[in-house]
Parts: C-alpha cells; sequence; structure tokens
C-alpha cells in the first residue's frame, strides 16, 4: 500500500486487475475525456430476478489471443445510454466492481460493450478516478506492470468466485426438494432456475438448440439433472445438449442414462468388483424389495463429489437415523458404487449379502433431499450447491499455447 503521503500518479495507460470478475491482469487506457469506464463484453446475458438483476458475459482478456476465454458475472447496477468515441450511443449494462491498481483498491462502476477492435480491452473514465488519483498524460504505467503470464497459471477447472447460472431439469418442479436446492443456491448468491423437463424440445435453427416453450433456453454454467429412470431420452438429451453448451453437470448424461437401466447399472457394478443384489425374480420387486424381504435393514448412503454426506436407515418403507451403527464398510462400498457409475450426486442402498458382505441393492441420481436432511440434521443442499461451485468451468483455454507476457517491447 503506498504511503498516503505519496501522490498517487497513473500514466496514460496502466496494468489493472478486476480480482471480483476473476480478471488478474487487464491493460487499460485512461481516458479523463470519457466519462464513464468500459470493459470489453461479448455473449452479454441478463439473468436472476428482477428484483436483483445479474449480467454474465465473456472477455478475451489479451487482445491478440481470442482463444482464451474469461467468463464473469456481476450484479446489475444500472442500463445507461453511452455515446462512444465515433458518436454511435448504445445502452450498456453497467455493473460495480473492484478495480485494483499499484497495490490500491477501490470500487468503479464499469460498462460493458464488445471492444473487439480496440487496442485496449478496458478504458478507465474519469468517474473512476479518485480525487487523491493524478493523471500524467505524458507518461505510461507509472504503476508496476503485471503480466499475462498470471492467466497461464489458472487451471482450466477452477473453484468460480462468482454468481452462477444453475439449471435444474425435473418433471416436478413443485417438489420441495427442488425448492429447496434453489433457496440454497440463493443463499450462496447463485440463481437456481428449475425447468420442467416435459416443457422442453430440441430445436434446430443455425444448430442444435434446447427450446422451452418454443424459445431457446439460455446459456448454463452447470446443469442438475434431478431424473428418475422412467425419463425418457429427450431428459437424458437436454442434459447432454447444456453439456455440450458448456455447463458441467453433477450427474453427467451418459450417467443418468445408465441408471434408465437397472439390471445393465448392477452389470456394470459387478464388473468392478463390487457386490450387487441378484436380479429380481418378480419383475415388481426391486432390490431394495430384496433386500427388506430377507429381513435385513437397508442403509441410504448420499454420496455428494465422492464423499459421504448423509446416512439413513430405511425400515418398512420410512427412514430414520442411523444412530451409532458402524458403517465403514457400507461407506466404502457406497463411494466405489458412485465413482464407478460416475455419478457425483448419488444415493445408494446397501444391505447385507452372504456372509459378512455389503451389498448394493438400489442406486438414485435424483434423491428426496428434504427427507433426508429431515432425518441426518446435515444440509445436504448447501453441499450440492457447494460441489457445483468446485466443478463448474470459471475459464475455458481451447488450446494449450505459450501465454505471452505482454510486456512492452
Amino acid at each position: 500500500m503506498a504511503d498516503a503521503a505519496t501522490p498517487f500518479v497513473l500514466g496514460w495507460e496502466e496494468w489493472v486487475a478486476l480480482p471480483d470478475l476473476g480478471l488478474p491482469a487487464i491493460k487499460a487506457k485512461i481516458d479523463t475525456g470519457a466519462r464513464t469506464s468500459a470493459l470489453h463484453a461479448f455473449l452479454v446475458e441478463p439473468f436472476g430476478p428482477i428484483a436483483q438483476p445479474r449480467v454474465r458475459f465473456g472477455i478475451h482478456p489479451i487482445a491478440s489471443r481470442n482463444d482464451i476465454e474469461i467468463y464473469c458475472a456481476a450484479p446489475v447496477v444500472d442500463r445507461r445510454e453511452v455515446t462512444s468515441s465515433n458518436g454511435d450511443r448504445e445502452t450498456r449494462y453497467v455493473i460495480l466492481s473492484t478495480i485494483e491498481i499499484g497495490g490500491r483498491r477501490w470500487p468503479i462502476e464499469i460498462t460493458l460493450t464488445n471492444r473487439e477492435t480496440m487496442a485496449y480491452r478496458m478504458l478507465l473514465g474519469r468517474q473512476a478516478i479518485r480525487e487523491d488519483v493524478y493523471v500524467d498524460p505524458s507518461a505510461s504505467f507509472r504503476q508496476p506492470r503485471l503480466s499475462y503470464k498470471l492467466y497461464r497459471h489458472i487451471p482450466t477447472r477452477d473453484i468460480v468466485h462468482r454468481p452462477l447460472r444453475i439449471a435444474l431439469l425435473t418433471r416436478t418442479p413443485e417438489r420441495p426438494s427442488n425448492l429447496r436446492l434453489q433457496a440454497a443456491a440463493a443463499d450462496r448468491g447463485h440463481v437456481l432456475e428449475i425447468i420442467d423437463v416435459t416443457r422442453l424440445a430440441v430445436g434446430y435453427r443455425s444448430r442444435p438448440c434446447l427450446e422451452h416453450d418454443g424459445s431457446p433456453l439460455a446459456h448454463y454454467d452447470a446443469v442438475l439433472p434431478r431424473l428418475t429412470a422412467k425419463e425418457g431420452p429427450l431428459a437424458i438429451a437436454a442434459v447432454r445438449e447444456l453439456e455440450l453448451t458448456g455447463a458441467t453437470a453433477l450427474n453427467p448424461a451418459g450417467a443418468v442414462e445408465r441408471l434408465r437401466d437397472p439390471v445393465a447399472a448392477m452389470q456394470l457394478l459387478a464388473h468392478q468388483g463390487i457386490a450387487v443384489a441378484p436380479p429380481s425374480r418378480a419383475a415388481s420387486e426391486t432390490a431394495t424389495d430384496w433386500g427388506r424381504r430377507r429381513a435385513h435393514p437397508v442403509t441410504r448412503l448420499l454420496v455428494i463429489g465422492g464423499d459421504i454426506v448423509g446416512t439413513a436407515e430405511v425400515r418398512h418403507g420410512t427412514m430414520r437415523d442411523t444412530g451409532t451403527r458402524k458403517l465403514a464398510a457400507d461407506r466404502s462400498v457406497a463411494k466405489r458404487a458412485a465413482k464407478a457409475l460416475g455419478l457425483g450426486l448419488a444415493a445408494v442402498d446397501v444391505v447385507a449379502g452372504e456372509g459378512a458382505a455389503r451389498v448394493v441393492a438400489k442406486v438414485s441420481a435424483a434423491p428426496d433431499i428434504g427427507a433426508l436432511e429431515k432425518v441426518t440434521g446435515a444440509r445436504i443442499a448447501e453441499r450440492i450447491v457447494a460441489e457445483i461451485e468446485t466443478s463448474a468451468r470459471s475459464w475455458v483455454r481451447r488450446e494449450e499455447r505459450t501465454v505471452p507476457d505482454g510486456s512492452p517491447a
């Protein structure tokens, strides 16, 4: 932090960072002739509730590297008509973000516009320049320089510290578990939209797309399928289409599709060396029914991201806390089963087999979260949203190449 007695001077161009947006290095032009600041943005898309609107957008932070894209989201504070330097008038979204220059940080308003043809990805207007900040128009880079190499160290899958847009696919939108997930996402600053799969269709405009009641579906950071084995192929196709457009899925389409055929799923587990319940002789009897018929309690274990976050005992159709039962073997089997099926979220029913063996009786990708929270006391909805945060992609690197340092010659 600079000494308060030392003047803080900016040149006509400076390296800046926008930490709230996950942008560690941007070259900005300091323009006191411009009233508002502007940031390059493409695919600008509003989302969220009317009372708390947000906007998401992409940015190419390096002017010469359109193959490097970072996607950001921020609260909308205004929509403003701005006149550009060439006289064109444009209505832009205005966001509030923190800027960092030379170790100093302060909040500024930024308008979003496409600056693809501009030499600088950001313009810093006079509204963003504080009273104790001076601009030397005859010099450049009066503050410490940054480097585009900072982007090289950002992994392609990074924890996202920004609001996410999450699609929850279900045929029962009003189910309490779905509403509980929506509330948990909102508490963590995200927007979770519950989409009725019965109102979806695959459209073919310039390219395949999902349509909801005839209108193209928006882009999402993540998709959470709450689908049962009874869902048709269109529901699976919807998950796959969202994945193809960049959304991360806690349960990918392929994993959900496997569960549509419970016998095939059990075959896969058996080939992975995981003990499973034998095929039912009665067409109406489920594997869990098999466990109940043998008078053994069924242990239901909830797996999220490879971890057991809740356990319950199912007996005579009701769930209760497992109490002090030792469940090391059950936990191991449940985690292995979820991993083998490729599920990031799963409820695994485990029963006693022959001898001391623990047997997988059933696997579900759409567990009753509300019931499990009530029995176990665990905040399962929050854990699911947190897992989505760790898996959602914050940016996409299309090809691996050395990133130039961007330092002036």
